[in-house]
């Protein structure tokens, strides 16, 4: 199996992944998200959020970002680095599809037509899936 085959497998698998992009001071800036409601292909990974974050104000500006997902068990740990570019979707069809019915209490319109239900588009271009003690680059 390779690298991005055991990638994949991991990212539909786990429940938690770390978003990263770069602020307009040249820093790093972090968030934790939950999975979003489908995880077909690492070819595009979509992530849900509020229009009027930060991280998506930093995304607007500057689209280089990296999303990291794990899997940590008692003896071993899986975990793959994406890097890429995200974009924010305005495309409506693609905001109703990740829209999840436990997001109406974050948004005064209870829908996914509230201006500040943010979707984010990630594009990564090459990833690292570590497992094992074993390092693997591959390109997406």
């Amino acid at each position: 199996m390779s690298a991005k085959e055991k990638a994949e497998k991991l990212h539909k698998k786990v429940n938690t992944f770390i978003l990263s992009c770069v602020d307009s001071d040249g820093y790093p800036l972090t968030k934790a998200v939950v999975p979003a409601k489908y995880r077909e292909s690492l070819n595009e990974i979509y992530f849900c959020t509020n229009t009027s974050s930060k991280f998506a104000a930093e995304i607007s500006k500057n689209p280089k970002a990296s999303v990291y997902f794990y899997s940590r068990k008692i003896i071993w740990y899986k975990g793959c680095l994406l890097k890429g570019d995200m974009e924010i979707v305005s495309d409506m069809n693609i905001k109703e599809k990740y829209w999840q019915s436990m997001f109406k209490n974050a948004y005064p319109q209870k829908s996914f037509t509230d201006p500040d239900f943010c979707v984010l588009r990630f594009t990564p271009i090459s990833g690292r899936f570590y497992a094992d003690f074993k390092l693997e680059d591959f390109e997406i």
